[in-house]
């Protein structure tokens, strides 16, 4: 199965320190998770944190000026703006009707014939 993603950008910028570099960017990317996955991500969940805010830092990366894309923890997102909430809850909607568009395609195809 493609891994079906869609890109964005966040109404507020995102700062992560990785080695010295400090990273600071409001381009993103989300992924759609596997079953296994999404319950990784669940398990790893810990006392006190919203599911929510978990679901949506680890499907979505943050991409650098490069075009490096680097993990947003449930702090860095947690703890900005919640325009970035509402941007990437909206985002994982785009997400699940790109794939839900996709996954209907092969069955209209066979219909067809």
């Amino acid at each position: 199965m493609d891994q079906i993603q869609v890109e964005g950008t966040l109404p507020v910028a995102l700062k992560k320190l990785v080695g010295q570099t400090d990273i600071k960017s409001r381009k993103v990317v989300m992924r759609q998770m596997t079953a296994i996955e999404y319950l990784q991500a669940q398990a790893s969940t810990e006392v006190g944190q919203f599911v929510g805010i978990a679901d949506l830092a680890a499907m979505t990366k943050l991409v650098d000026a490069e075009g490096n894309e680097h993990d947003i923890s449930y702090d860095m997102l947690g703890h900005s703006s919640r325009a970035n909430l509402n941007y990437l809850t909206d985002l994982r909607a785009t997400l699940d009707a790109k794939e839900a568009a996709e996954s209907s395609l092969p069955e209209q195809e066979s219909s067809e014939d």
